[in-house]
């Protein structure tokens, strides 16, 4: 017994074609967008997740900002722990040369006045070494490096202060002169090297990670190209047979009607 369903092919095939209209439909706002979800329900799960991450992305690349500014605060200091250590060095060669009874007053007095100068200049510079206003010596300051991460307590140490030393000679008038504690000076200088070198480290950690998380978010948001204009093309093939097939398949009906009319 023959039955007569060709109606039944010509709306399965025009229910392919409105389905697949539909994802070719998807595929073309999602290449156009850039973005995985084109509608408030598609990959909603996903989209939470990646929007949870860019908060965590966005508190990582301030936490960059503020490791670099340590970095940068960091070098000032080292660069001023420079200045000071050239003038106690100085201050070292002032002592020998005050040190001999061979000086005449004013040699004396003129070995007196540089060091006198270097005093001054010396505590200017220990003074100056701020950040915004922050004192990098002899003080602490805490940054944070983005959430979900420890703060970090910024200290690069004391800069050693000045100290009179009386030189002794066996002939002559000796000089009261100057010194700086060398040890407390390379401790400070040992000091700052650390900070720098840990949050250095840290930053690089705090890169991999900006990048990872950066990944994963584009990963949950972002549109594969690739694949989604494969996935474009495989529907306009489909389409276009789709509707050959339907214009079969309603040609199909007119041969049953005219069949049934003759």
């Amino acid at each position: 017994m023959t039955s007569i369903n060709a109606g039944g092919a010509f709306y399965r095939v025009q229910n392919s074609l409105n389905e697949n209209s539909e994802q070719v439909s998807k595929s073309m706002q999602r290449l156009a967008s850039g973005r995985q979800n084109v509608a408030p329900g598609e990959r909603s799960s996903s989209v939470a997740v990646a929007y949870g991450m860019q908060a965590e992305l966005g508190s990582l690349k301030i936490g960059i900002q503020n490791a670099t500014e340590v970095l940068q605060a960091m070098e000032m200091a080292v660069n001023d722990l420079g200045l000071l250590n050239d003038m106690m060095v100085r201050l070292e060669e002032l002592n020998a040369l005050g040190s001999n009874g061979f000086n005449s007053a004013d040699d004396t007095a003129a070995i007196e006045a540089e060091a006198t100068a270097i005093q001054t200049e010396y505590a200017a510079v220990a003074s100056r070494a701020k950040w915004k206003g922050n004192a990098v010596f002899g003080g602490t300051v805490e940054v944070s490096f983005g959430k979900n991460t420890d703060a970090f307590t910024v200290n690069a140490g004391t800069a050693p202060s000045i100290t009179a030393t009386p030189t002794k000679v066996s002939t002559g008038v000796g000089t009261t002169l100057l010194s700086v504690d060398k040890q407390a000076l390379d401790a400070a200088l040992v000091t700052a090297g650390d900070v720098y070198n840990s949050v250095s480290n840290r930053l690089s950690h705090l890169s991999s990670l900006q990048a990872g998380y950066a990944l994963d978010v584009a990963s949950k948001l972002d549109v594969d190209f690739a694949g989604e204009t494969t996935e474009l093309a495989k529907g306009q093939i489909l389409a276009q047979a789709g509707t050959a097939m339907l214009a079969q398949a309603n040609a199909q009906g007119q041969g049953m009607l005219a069949l049934i009319q003759s």
